[in-house]
């Protein structure tokens, strides 16, 4: 019996498979991103209370934090630090946040945001997974 040698390592059927399980776990993983932003708030914890607003809707708060006022902006269902009194900065450089799970933190003045479901559910992140 002779090989057929013109595709020695693999043939066109064996494409067409692996292009089909490619697709298939993107569909999969789209439908699992694919949150209903409804479902999500914002929590934003400041050592003595924590505050919860709805994502859909856009607005910019105040919240006092252990070094003066902090700006939080809420806009296009994603949430920052707008601005900060803290030396470094890095908490409004920490940019968007916009999935559950996701969070930005300004130590110097205690105060966190965190984006969660209605439920209080929080998505594990690469550290608590």
């Amino acid at each position: 019996m002779k090989l057929n040698n013109k595709y020695p390592f693999f043939r066109i059927n064996d494409l067409a498979i692996l292009v089909s399980i490619v697709i298939a776990l993107f569909l999969l993983n789209l439908n699992d991103e694919k949150k209903d932003i409804s479902e999500c708030r914002l929590e934003v914890h400041t050592g003595d209370e924590i505050l919860l607003f709805q994502l859909g809707v856009d607005t910019m708060f105040n919240v006092t934090g252990n070094l003066g006022e902090m700006e939080i902006s809420i806009e296009n269902e994603r949430a920052r630090i707008a601005s900060s009194p803290c030396p470094g900065q890095d908490c409004v450089r920490q940019g968007w946040i916009d999935r559950p799970g996701e969070m930005a933190v300004c130590v110097p003045s205690g105060v966190f945001i965190i984006i969660s479901g209605n439920d209080g559910s929080h998505s594990p992140d690469a550290v608590s997974y």
